[in-house]
């Protein structure tokens, strides 16, 4: 495979200042064939003041998307690599190397790499306080709940034209149809990299409690369109996170985080 182009995407909604650790750790990073693309809507923080002041050849606004998986959709139409990967707007990469690291295991045999992520403290990055450590691929463990954490997922640009884009009608869960409609897919070739690949701040929509019953009510209605028994499924796919979520009380020092830290 001689062509790595990698594309991260971005999407942001009132993402001050977080959003500047996030390009910076995209910045940072030891790889050259990428882009960054940023997929921004209406707000009322200085996001989009900051994004046309500084970085106005990569950044786009949406008008037309209903929630945030449009401006994915977006994004991807914006893409000129053969590798997607997303980066959320208050999240970063877990070290410099990160994108080289992907890039080195993408090959004929291999056309979409997940990995770990690790979560800190939404004011203070150097504190970790807990990480998913995602399982090995089967198949069958689909219906049980089993997935990857979204944000480590990178994939080759012709498989998601083959599998489609994300669902806007869920406005919460449509990463998880996603990553369904991915993982079932027969050209899928996965390969789990025993590393490390973002590290997400906590209080984000996906760490938000408040939600958690509109997210059940519509992973219930996305497992019901590939699996006969989907309140078991979506029931397992609950307890199999908390068997992959490890507390882990750690401290990120050195001069990548440091440079992180500055930028905001």
């Amino acid at each position: 495979m001689n062509n790595k182009k990698i594309s991260i995407i971005t999407v942001v909604k009132n993402g001050m200042p977080y959003i500047k650790s996030a390009i910076k750790s995209f910045e940072l990073q030891d790889y050259q064939d990428k882009e960054l693309i940023i997929i921004y809507s209406k707000s009322d923080d200085g996001t989009e003041e900051f994004l046309n002041k500084f970085y106005p050849n990569i950044s786009y606004c949406d008008q037309k998307s209903l929630n945030k998986f449009g401006s994915i959709n977006l994004g991807l139409e914006k893409a000129s690599g053969n590798i997607i990967g997303l980066l959320h707007a208050d999240d970063f990469f877990y070290n410099e190397n990160t994108l080289k690291n992907i890039s080195n295991h993408f090959d004929d045999e291999v056309n979409c790499i997940y990995g770990d992520i690790m979560f800190c403290n939404k004011e203070n990055i150097n504190t970790i306080s807990r990480v998913w450590k995602s399982a090995n691929y089967e198949k069958l463990n689909l219906r049980f709940g089993w997935t990857p954490p979204h944000t480590s997922i990178f994939i080759k640009k012709n498989l998601i034209n083959d599998i489609g884009n994300y669902d806007e009608t869920f406005d919460i869960s449509s990463d998880f149809d996603f990553i369904l409609r991915l993982f079932k897919n027969e050209k899928l070739k996965p390969k789990k990299l025993d590393s490390y690949i973002t590290v997400m701040r906590t209080g984000g929509d996906s760490t938000n409690f408040r939600k958690f019953l509109r997210k059940f009510n519509q992973d219930i209605q996305i497992s019901s369109k590939y699996f006969k028994q989907p309140y078991l499924s979506v029931l397992s796919k609950i307890i199999s996170k908390i068997s992959q979520f490890k507390i882990f009380k750690q401290q990120l020092k050195n001069n990548y985080i440091d440079r992180l830290n500055s930028s905001l």
